[in-house]
């Protein structure tokens, strides 16, 4: 290309076939790859494609946590607007969208299952969000979640793992199946380095 090595803008990104996902939020997971402002001021920024192919991962997912697992870029373009701008535009298909269908709990003994349902916070007819179950199984920022409620309980080594049963219609179906572990308990405590209290 005649423009290989100039530093370049990109002027405008054109999403096609985006429709069940506000296009701000998709607008936010491409922040890295500069694009139009609300304002229709164009900012130019450095185009890389290693932070275009991370932004695209990232727009895909937004549809993902919209319940559109089948989601997918059917095709995308970059092309030179003029020497200095460049224009990118993806054609993605959304497919259909899925929800949450029945839990099953499994190997677990130390709680009730539906005091474990209560903790996942997540019903049947939900709109389908891997991302968030994922969360809410093993890791929440809340603390909310299975693998915190037994570990802090002693369970240290707690395990748990998602499978996923059959789709029935566009409901996903789970079972968690659950290793609680033995709990562990406190030995023996030293402290070291006090000269002046008492261990």
């Amino acid at each position: 290309s005649r423009y290989r090595g100039e530093k370049v803008g990109i002027k405008e990104i054109e999403l096609i076939g985006a429709t069940s996902v506000p296009h701000w939020k998709l607008a936010m997971a491409m922040k890295d790859t500069k694009k139009r402002s609300v304002l229709r001021i164009f900012k130019r920024s450095k185009f890389t494609s290693s932070t275009y192919e991370k932004d695209k991962k990232a727009l895909i997912e937004k549809f993902y946590g919209a319940g559109l697992r089948d989601a997918h870029i059917v095709h995308d373009t970059v092309f030179f607007l003029d020497p200095k701008n460049l224009k990118i535009q993806i054609i993605v298909d959304e497919g259909s969208k899925y929800y949450f269908g029945d839990f099953e709990w499994f190997g677990n003994s130390k709680y009730r299952s539906s005091f474990l349902d209560s903790v996942i916070g997540i019903k049947k007819g939900d709109i389908y969000n891997k991302t968030l179950l994922d969360k809410r199984l093993n890791g929440g920022e809340d603390g909310r979640d299975i693998a915190s409620l037994y570990v802090n309980k002693g369970h240290l080594f707690f395990q748990i793992f998602p499978v996923e049963t059959g789709v029935s219609g566009n409901f996903i179906n789970y079972q968690f199946r659950i290793y609680e572990g033995k709990e562990a308990r406190y030995g023996e405590i030293t402290v070291v380095g006090n000269t002046k209290t008492n261990d």
